[in-house]
């Protein structure tokens, strides 16, 4: 029974991919579907929530998100492409959050979700690319919290919870660029090494054909020998005739 949960869970968190897929691949795409799993469940409770204290404009677009999330779970599945799916739903995630920002949500704390986006943008997506999304999440927050009072739809926050929002913000990111960044450097040394492995089981193998061959070279010769051997003592005695 545990057996078989753990495989239904493998099968829906891989995309139907074995286990002994390309491990990159394996990662994104596993990384990919946890999110758009637990993305789903939290959009459904929370668009509810919207729905009933009467904030339909943010219920509709949880609901619209959580449409999209569903839909891309199911273009995962089927094409395996974790590129495309990662930095359309990195975009996306960005586009929501931004949102969030702006619109402030329930009692102006929707912007909590925005910590969340270095890590999904630098896992799924690399140092340069993730780095870019969510320094342009950043920008957004920080445009947000300077002209907030100037535009009607734009949600003003309190300039404690902006000195707040930013060393956190910078401090998520930073850490996510460095687990990246050490993951990457493993990665890339597991790679060397790996090709140094096969260079030397190359060497061993044609070592031992070297060797062989040699082998056989000196059985060649060890039976000339022998030959001779026989060949000489009847010279000898033909000599004494």
């Amino acid at each position: 029974m545990t057996g078989k949960i753990k495989q239904r869970f493998w099968n829906i968190a891989s995309s139907g991919l074995p286990v002994d897929h390309d491990l990159e691949a394996l990662r994104k795409i596993f990384l990919l579907n946890l999110i758009i799993i637990f993305g789903c469940i939290f959009l459904l409770l929370l668009g509810i929530i919207a729905f009933i204290q009467r904030d339909n404009l943010l219920g509709v677009v949880d609901l619209l998100i959580l449409s999209f999330l569903i839909s891309l779970f199911f273009y995962l599945r089927v094409s395996k492409n974790h590129r495309l799916a990662s930095v359309i739903g990195t975009i996306v995630t960005g586009v929501l959050y931004s949102f969030l920002i702006a619109y402030g949500g329930i009692n102006n704390t929707a912007y909590v979700w925005a910590f969340t986006y270095p890590l999904i943008s630098l896992f799924l997506l690399g140092i340069r690319l993730g780095s870019f999304f969510s320094l342009l999440l950043f920008g957004i927050a920080g445009a947000v919290f300077a002209f907030g009072t100037k535009f009607t739809f734009f949600s003003s926050y309190s300039i404690d919870l902006i000195v707040r929002f930013i060393p956190a913000y910078v401090t998520i990111h930073l850490f996510a660029l460095v687990m990246e960044k050490t993951r990457e450097m493993v990665q890339t040394r597991l790679k060397t090494s790996n090709i140094k492995l096969e260079q030397s089981v190359e060497g061993l193998e044609k070592t031992n054909k070297e060797k062989q061959s040699l082998i056989h070279e000196l059985q060649d010769t060890m039976n000339e020998v022998k030959n001779l051997q026989g060949i000489l003592p009847i010279c000898a005695s033909c000599k004494k005739n």
